[in-house]
């Protein structure tokens, strides 16, 4: 069983879902076609006004296991390429996990603090290996695409938008509940003990960070909800009313 990533990007438009929608969608057609879902994280790269963005400038990895590699998840382009908004100029990458090596990450990295080149991500893919395409438009997407998967297989830079089950918690659900999901609870008030019938309030958004590979979920005691409550909480676009993730 190997570890397959496809990162996207740019697949939106001014009035369109945006790429993560996109991204939740295609992990769960591929767990149609009998793909494990691992999950979907968001990745925020360089927040510059000389980078056309349609919102936020951030790409999506969606991480899925399965026999045959990464021709398993070759449906991706097609789907990404006929799902993508008009206008829009998306970049997918897809790739086994294992083949994102320093150079990939480097990339990755660098995007999260410089400006970043479509042809160096091209450059960057096709030293590695990894294949990665121009869907439409200028393509500029690639370059989201790329450091998605770079950042995702580097495991300490994103923050999980969908795991299965995440989405369907309810309003207020025991530390165990979110252990059985995958993720680790991360206690920010040390002068309050854990104890066995501890809940989480989670105020209508919970969405992990990408620590060490795994979901982490960092969480301060609230006197006021009686219960843990997640450090992180729901950002939106002001100009739009587009939630973060």
């Amino acid at each position: 069983m190997a570890t397959i990533l496809i990162g996207l990007d740019d697949t939106d438009n001014a009035t369109s879902r945006g790429t993560g929608h996109l991204a939740r969608r295609l992990s769960a057609e591929l767990a149609a076609r009998g793909l494990r879902p691992l999950g979907v994280t968001r990745h925020q790269f360089l927040l510059d006004e000389r980078i056309p963005y349609t919102s936020h400038n951030s790409g999506a990895c969606v991480a899925v296991e399965g026999d045959g590699g990464a021709a398993a998840a070759l449906l991706a382009f097609d789907f990404v390429a006929a799902a993508s908004a008009d206008g829009s100029d998306p970049g997918i990458c897809v790739t086994e996990a294992g083949a994102v090596g320093p150079e990939a990450v480097a990339f990755g990295r660098d995007a999260t603090r410089r400006i970043v080149e479509m042809e160096e991500a091209f450059d960057v893919a096709r030293a590695a290996g990894l294949a990665l395409r121009a869907l439409g438009g200028s393509g500029l997407g690639v370059i989201g695409a790329l450091g998605s998967v770079a950042l995702r297989a580097e495991g300490n830079e994103g923050r999980f938008i969908d795991l299965p089950g995440l989405r369907e918690l309810q309003p207020r659900v025991t530390l165990p509940a979110l252990a059985r999901l995958g993720v680790r609870i991360e206690r920010r008030t040390d002068d309050r003990p854990a104890r066995s019938d501890d809940a989480l309030e989670t105020l209508g958004w919970v969405r992990p960070r990408l620590i060490g590979g795994q979901a982490v979920l960092p969480v301060q005691w609230s006197d006021e909800h009686d219960a843990w409550v997640p450090v992180d909480r729901k950002r939106a676009d002001a100009s739009r009313g587009r939630a973060d993730g």
